[in-house]
């Protein structure tokens, strides 16, 4: 398959798995957000709360992630990423806002470290030409997830209860966790490094090693704002829907179609990148389509057809959500030799940056002017430009 050896099938595989279902438990509250808040009594505000605080978590634990997964291996370290991930979820059942808060903080932590750790083991396994089309492949099994979410657990929660949804995505944790277990010995034996240090001097590593390469600082400021506005979506699309009096299983399915747009843009985009030996201008083209299709989501209203609401959902699935594995694939590439970990994790702290403050932003404007619409334009006016300049300027060559 793709000129992988047995390992690396399994690695690609393993990465698919894992991709999965840490795109599940990052969506789940999200897509069921109104029922929880209600139950809770909390306001519109919950679900940038409940993604920030998760973020804030993933940030710590993505920079510090790095010299974990090259002492313990890949495997080992999603291993138990995804076991502690089953016990936040477990605990975001709790019927208080502040403990529900502090689970997605929980959850973020054990969030951090699973794109570094499934990026090494599938970069150990896969030639750097061929990196555009299997990194997007392999993402491709991020909006499955996140599609899942959006269908199954509204489902569950609008049949037995918003605690049986989540407890559905503990048990997803658990079974991945296992999976991890059973393959840590083939992907970690060649990789883990027993005199790695872990101390207070080398948490910063990644960052310094992001903050050195030219391509990789630009890509930081590009998923600062491209993670912004994709969050802001997932976070608010099921809230804004019902708000358009679209009832929450409708709202859900809307959010899967959008992530079943990403599929298609995903490999989509990564065969171009491949094609056109660009993927700046391939990023670049995201930005500006993800952009045009998040106003056009802005001024749906409840008269709007649902098959229209469905189309306009797929579009802006396929740039919003689609851009990721080009952009993985870029860092892959630009990392030093052996550091894909530490430039995945560097990265990947800016990305959630985005994570945290756009959509508790947007949640803020919304709140404040009673509608979501100024928050859409606002965040698409900027991504918009972003990708203006990223396709004005000159290509950086990665790390050979």
């Amino acid at each position: 398959m793709f000129g992988l050896t047995q390992l690396g099938v399994e690695a690609f595989l393993a990465a698919m798995g894992i991709q999965f279902v840490s795109s599940l438990m990052g969506t789940a509250v999200a897509s069921i957000a109104p029922e929880i808040a209600r139950s809770l009594q909390a306001n519109s505000t919950f679900a940038g709360l409940y993604i920030g605080f998760m973020y804030v978590g993933a940030c710590i634990s993505s920079l510090v992630g790095g010299n974990f997964i090259r002492r313990y291996g890949p495997a080992h370290i999603t291993e138990f990423a995804l076991a502690f991930a089953a016990a936040a979820v477990i605990l975001c059942m709790a019927p208080l806002e502040s403990i529900v808060i502090f689970s997605a903080f929980l959850l973020g932590l054990a969030k951090g470290p699973l794109m570094p750790a499934i990026n090494t083991m599938l970069s150990r396994q896969v030639e750097k030409g061929r990196y555009n089309i299997i990194f997007s492949l392999k993402q491709c099994a991020g909006p499955v997830g996140m599609a899942a979410s959006g269908l199954v657990i509204p489902f569950l929660t609008t049949h037995f209860g918003w605690r049986v949804g989540l407890s559905f995505v503990a048990v997803l944790c658990v079974l991945t966790a296992l999976w991890s277990q059973w393959i840590k010995k083939d992907q970690d034996s060649s990789f883990q490094f027993k005199d790695e240090p872990i101390s207070l001097t080398h948490l910063a590593d990644s960052l310094k090693l992001v903050l050195d390469n030219p391509l990789l600082r630009r890509l930081s400021v590009l998923s600062i704002i491209y993670k912004g506005l994709q969050m802001s979506v997932l976070a608010y699309m099921v809230v804004f829907l019902t708000d358009m009096k679209f009832s929450l299983v409708f709202a859900g399915l809307a959010l899967a179609v959008s992530n079943f747009g990403a599929i298609f843009g995903r490999i989509f985009w990564g065969a171009l990148a491949d094609k056109i030996h660009s993927s700046r201008v391939v990023l670049a083209i995201c930005g500006i389509l993800m952009g045009i299709f998040t106003v056009v989501l802005s001024f749906t209203q409840a008269d709007w057809p649902k098959f229209v609401v469905l189309i306009v959902s797929f579009l802006l699935g396929i740039n919003s959500l689609g851009w990721s594995g080009v952009f993985f694939a870029q860092i892959a590439a630009a990392a030093p030799h052996g550091k894909v970990a530490e430039a995945t994790g560097g990265v990947d702290f800016f990305s959630f940056v985005g994570a945290i403050f756009v959509p508790m932003a947007f949640g803020f404007l919304g709140h404040h002017l009673g509608e979501f619409t100024t928050g859409f334009w606002i965040v698409s006016a900027v991504t918009m430009l972003c990708a203006a300049y990223l396709l004005l300027v000159k290509d950086i060559q990665p790390s050979s």
